[in-house]
């Protein structure tokens, strides 16, 4: 528990960590500790990386033209880093390559059977299509909601930072959209089954975030929100969505308002099916949010979609829980247009990028790396990430600059350069997904993981960047920030466009609120960049 206690994600690395300008040849670059670049620039970010805390720390950076390429100052630049989440930027820009931003996911549902009068005489067959949201984030003008900081995304819950929050929308509303239409084909009873087509890719459980699968129904999580009483008393509980698939119980007492954190809650899973969430709540503190992700997507979805139909006026014959029964799917590529009953459409996979990228959300980058999987006609996940070489490659970046291990950058044997990430997003501008790529990233002091970073600098609104960063610890108790990365773009104050990237390692802290400190004095680099050019 020590060491979770300890994981951040890149959805609360609140603070940037960019670089500076200077006058280093076109392509060149430095691994130099001294750094390269004009010196009053050069003064202030070592005023900075002089601080006693980074005695054993390592940092790179590297700022370059973004019309010219030119490098216009270094440090390490062509040496390795532990990014964190900063590796999404090459997930999703492969994803965006592959399908283009205007891409939709469409998720069908077909009868397998003869329709007699008002019954299916046969099953129901949903077709994932990889949609993670499947309608609980999309907005009525096309966009996907996404949190900005200080409030947190659902996905982070569990961290226990006290301010995460559940999207806006219904959980459920993809399949209720799909059981209107099977309604509204005239049929009111299936005398069959129901059955989810999952075989989109193999699903893939390998990486630090978790399971990650074709089909999602409330981005497969089970979220608990968890209500103080009086001292002594029992909290209470909401949670959603709510179907046959999970009962969950609360054992949550409510305490006396001096105590460390808000609350302290897990969620266990004491039977199939059957949630218990323990621990206990402030008394007076806002409702707390925990998330539970569900063990089998598929028969999880299934059973949501049976109550769906029968919310919509169709009976099943089937029982709504239960494994989701494969053996009954057709063939592979077998459905016909006149046996499709209706489908969801999604938002465009811009959207997606957007939210992934301003929450930093580890499955939705995974996913997008085992969608890459399937575009170049494979269903195991690991082969997007090799497409994700292919893609710096493909912009003439040498490959042994970029090392990905997964989707998300949760993976601490990832790797990059900061000189491979900058020429990286420095290509992407121009590419046909550059518009898409670029407003996907979180803004300083405006929205996403950097919203409440330096709010009221002039570089605030200036910084288009992915934050990422790796903290663990060990069994003694000891903090390190393995990595804490910023990458992305600049609009100096002269109009001058930049990219960059900055990265630290190997930072020893004592506390959470040190990691914080670490982003801080980052965040006050990207202010002395974005001012002297």
């Amino acid at each position: 528990m020590r060491k979770h206690a300890w994981v951040l994600t890149a959805a609360v690395a609140v603070a940037g960590a960019l670089v500076v300008g200077g006058t280093v040849p076109a392509g060149a670059g430095a691994n130099d500790e001294q750094g390269t670049g004009p010196s009053e620039l050069l003064d202030a970010l070592a005023e900075i990386e002089d601080k006693p805390r980074y005695e054993q720390a390592d940092w790179g950076y590297v700022v370059l033209d973004e019309k010219t390429g030119k490098v216009l100052a270094a440090q390490n630049d062509k040496k390795m880093f532990d990014p964190g989440s900063t590796m999404k930027s090459y997930s999703i820009a492969t994803a965006l390559r592959l399908y283009g931003p205007d891409y939709t996911f469409h998720t069908p549902v077909y009868r397998e059977g003869n329709v007699a009068g008002d019954t299916l005489e046969g099953n129901l067959v949903l077709v994932a299509s990889g949609d993670m949201s499947l309608g609980l984030r999309e907005q009525p003008d096309g966009t996907m909601y996404f949190e900005n900081l200080p409030e947190v995304d659902q996905s982070y819950a569990n961290l226990e930072l006290g301010n995460a929050v559940e999207p806006p929308g219904n959980p459920l509303a993809g399949l209720d959209q799909l059981a209107a239409a099977v309604r509204a084909a005239g049929i009111t009873r299936v005398d069959g089954d129901v059955v989810i087509d999952d075989r989109l890719f193999t699903p893939y459980s390998e990486w630090p975030d978790g399971l990650i699968s074709p089909m999602w129904v409330n981005e497969n999580l089970i979220d608990v929100e968890v209500t103080a009483g009086a001292v002594g008393q029992a909290a209470t509980i909401d949670y959603r969505p709510v179907t046959a698939a999970y009962t969950v119980e609360s054992q949550v007492q409510t305490v006396a308002k001096d105590t460390k954190n808000p609350a302290s809650l897990t969620i266990t899973q004491t039977a199939p099916g059957r949630l218990v969430i323990t621990g206990d709540i402030t008394e007076g503190s806002i409702p707390q949010l925990r998330v539970y992700e569900v063990d089998d997507p598929s028969s999880f979805a299934r059973t949501a979609f049976i109550e769906a139909l029968q919310g919509a006026g169709v009976t099943v014959s089937a029982s709504s829980t239960g494994p989701n029964p494969t053996a009954l799917l057709p063939a592979e590529g077998s459905y016909q247009p006149d046996e499709m009953l209706g489908e969801h459409v999604s938002a465009d996979l811009a959207q997606f990028a957007n939210l992934i990228m301003k929450v930093s959300y580890n499955r939705g980058a995974d996913l997008m790396a085992c969608l890459s999987a399937v575009k170049i006609g494979s269903k195991d996940c690991l082969d997007g990430v090799a497409e994700e070489v292919k893609t710096v490659t493909g912009f003439g970046i040498p490959k042994n600059g970029v090392f990905p291990q997964d989707g998300a950058g949760s993976d601490d044997q990832g790797r990059s350069t900061p000189l491979a990430m900058a020429q990286f997003y420095r290509k992407v501008r121009s590419t046909d997904y550059g518009d898409a790529f670029f407003e996907s990233l979180p803004v300083l002091g405006r929205s996403g993981t950097a919203a409440n970073v330096l709010e009221k600098s002039p570089a605030a609104g200036k910084v288009n960047t992915k934050t990422g960063n790796r903290v663990v610890g060990t069994p003694a108790g000891q903090g390190i920030v393995l990595g804490n990365s910023f990458a992305g773009y600049i609009k100096a104050k002269s109009g001058r466009k930049l990219t960059f990237m900055i990265a630290v390692g190997n930072v020893p802290i004592a506390s959470t609120p040190e990691f914080f400190e670490v982003s801080d004095d980052q965040a006050e680099m990207i202010a002395e960049i974005q001012q002297h050019y």
